[in-house]
């Protein structure tokens, strides 16, 4: 059961890892609900400040706006596969071109997907988030790595679940506090790639190039070496 089921994940990447096209259609259905996302909340297309003001957006759109973290993560996945395997872009782009990969989309899936992922930061508490898993990851390492011996030793004189609870908790701020002054130049960069004309530059080329590739197979690039 458990190598049916491993399987099913192996095949499952191995078709992301072949579908490089799909992956930038995908990225710029992403890239549309960040261009409407970012619009309403700064009330115009071309303005560069966000107004501090409370705006509604449906949850709909939100969730769409973060599931490009997972989208950037597949794209990321897709042109570094191609890349170290050598796989083209599309199974139209292996039989119209060469069965081989196009370094262009490669590359240009790693930037998307890294854009992916760099967008959202400045609107997730990922200082927040980090500081959670980190905390809870030692927390739990250390509970199961206490000797039973010692643990007896500490319940004399205070429950050791409130010694584990006052641990997650120190972990939990000291992470945070440090990814927030680190991630300071990433959210610099968000703030960047929030700008809506971005969203739509990314939305048209990769609905170009991916269409391109999976209805036509042929890139607007070709392979340059």
């Amino acid at each position: 059961m458990i190598f049916q089921i491993w399987d099913v994940f192996q095949d499952f990447f191995d078709w992301i890892a072949e579908s490089g096209a799909i992956m930038l259609i995908l990225a710029g259905l992403i890239a549309i609900t960040w261009f409407g996302y970012e619009s309403k909340r700064r009330r115009s297309i071309t303005k560069r400040k966000v107004d501090e003001y409370e705006f509604n957006v449906t949850k709909f759109l939100r969730i769409l706006s973060y599931l490009g973290i997972v989208i950037g993560v597949f794209c990321i996945f897709s042109g570094a596969v191609s890349l170290l395997r050598n796989l083209p872009p599309s199974f139209a782009y292996r039989d119209n071109v060469a069965n081989e990969v196009n370094h262009f989309t490669a590359i240009s899936l790693i930037v998307i997907g890294l854009i992916c992922f760099l967008k959202p930061i400045n609107d997730l508490p990922w200082s927040g988030i980090i500081g959670l898993i980190v905390g809870s990851i030692i927390t739990f390492i250390i509970a199961i790595s206490i000797p039973e011996q010692l643990a007896e030793v500490i319940a004399v004189f205070i429950d050791p679940r409130w010694v584990l609870g006052i641990l997650f908790v120190l972990i939990v701020a000291i992470v945070a506090l440090t990814v927030k002054f680190y991630i300071k130049g990433l959210m610099a960069i968000s703030k960047v790639l929030s700008w809506p004309p971005i969203a739509l530059i990314l939305m048209f080329y990769c609905f170009i190039q991916g269409v391109a590739l999976w209805g036509f197979g042929f890139s607007v690039v070709p392979n340059f070496f």
